[in-house]
C-alpha cells in the first residue's frame, strides 16, 4: 500500500467548502420560524371608535386598506404577535368569537384557515413574504365591518 500526498491547496479547498456548508446549514437552522402578526380591525366612517381602547391602526396598513375597501378609518381592536414553527400548526386567539390556525407548507407558503364562534369559515393557502399582509373581513353591526389582518414581520 501506498500513501499519496494530498496537496495543500485541495485541502484549502475541501475545509472552505466545508466551513461554507456549515454556515449555510445554520443560517436555515436560524431561520426555521416565521414571525407573524395577527390584527383586528374594525372599519367604519365615524371619526371615532366608541371603545377608547381602539386606536387607529398603523399608517401603512389604513393606506392598504383603504385602497381595497370603501371605510374612512379603520381602528386596531387587537394584535398579537406569534411565531409559526418549521413544522406543525399554530392556534391564535383573535377575539372572543374568532381565531386563526396557521399552518407552515413550504417556504413561505402558508395554510391560513380562520375560525368564528368555533367553526371553520375559510381557508387559504398563500405565499406571504416577509413585510405583506393578508386580508379578511367581514360585515358588522350598523354598518361597519371587521377584518383580520396576517402580517410576516420576519
Amino acid at each position: 500500500m501506498r500513501f499519496r500526498l494530498v496537496p495543500a491547496s485541495l485541502l484549502v479547498c475541501f475545509a472552505v467548502g466545508m466551513a461554507l456548508a456549515f454556515t449555510r446549514q445554520s443560517a436555515l437552522a436560524g431561520n426555521s420560524k416565521l414571525k407573524f402578526e395577527v390584527i383586528l380591525v374594525w372599519g367604519t366612517n365615524d371619526k371615532q371608535s366608541p371603545d377608547p381602547n381602539h386606536k387607529p391602526v398603523d399608517a401603512d396598513i389604513d393606506k392598504e386598506l383603504k385602497k381595497l375597501f370603501k371605510w374612512a378609518n379603520y381602528f386596531e381592536v387587537n394584535r398579537k404577535q406569534f411565531e409559526l414553527p418549521s413544522t406543525g400548526v399554530t392556534n391564535v386567539p383573535v377575539s372572543e368569537k374568532c381565531q386563526i390556525e396557521v399552518k407552515r407548507l413550504q417556504g413561505s407558503d402558508i395554510e391560513v384557515s380562520y375560525i368564528g364562534k368555533g367553526k371553520p369559515v375559510y381557508k387559504r393557502i398563500v405565499n406571504l413574504p416577509k413585510g405583506e399582509i393578508l386580508v379578511y373581513g367581514g360585515n358588522a353591526p350598523n354598518s361597519t365591518s371587521w377584518f383580520v389582518i396576517l402580517k410576516r414581520i420576519q
